[in-house]
């Protein structure tokens, strides 16, 4: 690599700067590199912290068209504080332009959101064991909508995401309450930083699901354990049903492999009631059975959900004890 001091091009064409990607950009950079950003559009220099825009005259993209797909949902309302729900642009990381349905209501969280994958209110589509949560493949990708259907996206497949929210459409807060995000018309699960801080892809999270996987010493079952399942404030009697044991709440559960028909769920709820005590730390060896399950993604001998509430027996509290629409949404 040649070093010049005081260089003086004397010459009336033009000199041409590094160009590429924004992923391409130099891994440990310095103050004062200066390269053309070909996903942006624009000259962008590193002042020490950050990678800023260059040009006096640039207007950040609005996602309006695939000309001016933006890096994502939370880019664009940073950017254009007014934008409304609906269909952008957004230049997904592989994929390029895509076109994405987006929360940009602040009253969730803040808003940004992007969705990622909806389940509609019957079927088995996604559950635990369906290939959508552990392979980059996507259904029905142009359904940008609300409605009450399946599909899955490359959003799901590509963007590496810090937060998950979930959306329950058919769950209203009236007849319940809020959910994790109060103030909407719908129940809601919310967690900010769900991969301990890192950004994560969803399929990549669903198959390998961090490295806070606990196994159970006694009861032998396994996750990515968030929390007592009654302490989640997605929960709530009447909403979801409930078990006096395990109250495992989190992603990726399995139960004990002798029941491994019973109960697993991608994210959500395990429960017991044969004294097993509080997972992790179950302090009985009886080795249960899990009989009642609820979440997205769930899979039992006695019934099997892309998403919702299901009661084998003994349940402590009874929830809404059916199939059930849900979004999932990431930014």
């Amino acid at each position: 690599m040649a070093i010049f001091k005081n260089l003086t091009v004397d010459d009336t064409g033009y000199i041409q700067i590094p160009s590429g990607t924004t992923a391409q950009r130099p891994a440990s950079p310095t103050e004062g590199m200066m390269r053309y950003n070909t996903t942006l559009g624009y000259n962008e220099y590193y002042n020490g912290t950050s990678w800023v825009g260059a040009n006096i005259s640039y207007t950040p993209p609005n996602g309006s068209s695939s000309g001016t797909a933006a890096l994502s949902a939370l880019d664009i309302l940073y950017n254009y504080p007014t934008s409304s729900d609906g269909v952008y642009w957004i230049n997904l990381p592989t994929v390029g332009a895509t076109q994405i349905y987006c929360i940009m209501n602040r009253a969730y969280n803040g808003g940004g959101w992007m969705m990622g994958m909806k389940a509609a209110n019957t079927g088995t589509t996604f559950s635990y064991s369906a290939t959508y949560w552990t392979t980059i493949n996507t259904l029905n990708p142009s359904d940008n909508t609300r409605n009450n259907a399946d599909a899955k996206f490359n959003t799901f497949n590509y963007f590496g995401a810090k937060d998950i929210m979930a959306v329950w459409p058919d769950i209203a807060t009236a007849t319940y309450g809020a959910g994790s995000i109060s103030g909407v018309s719908e129940w809601t699960w919310l967690e900010n930083s769900f991969n301990n801080g890192t950004r994560q892809t969803l399929t990549g999270f669903f198959t390998t699901p961090s490295n806070r996987t606990y196994t159970s010493p006694t009861f032998g079952g396994s996750g990515y354990f968030i929390k007592d399942a009654k302490t989640f404030n997605g929960w709530k009697s009447g909403v979801f049903s409930s078990q006096t044991d395990i109250r495992f709440y989190g992603f990726n559960y399995v139960p004990h492999p002798g029941y491994s028909a019973n109960a697993k769920v991608r994210w959500g709820f395990g429960w017991n009631e044969n004294g097993e005590g509080l997972f992790p730390s179950n302090n009985v060896s009886y080795i249960g059975s899990n009989d009642v399950s609820g979440g997205i993604g769930m899979d039992s001998s006695y019934g099997s959900y892309s998403a919702g509430d299901r009661i084998g027996c003994c349940q402590d509290t009874t929830g809404i004890n059916r199939q059930a629409r849900v979004e999932i949404y990431l930014r």
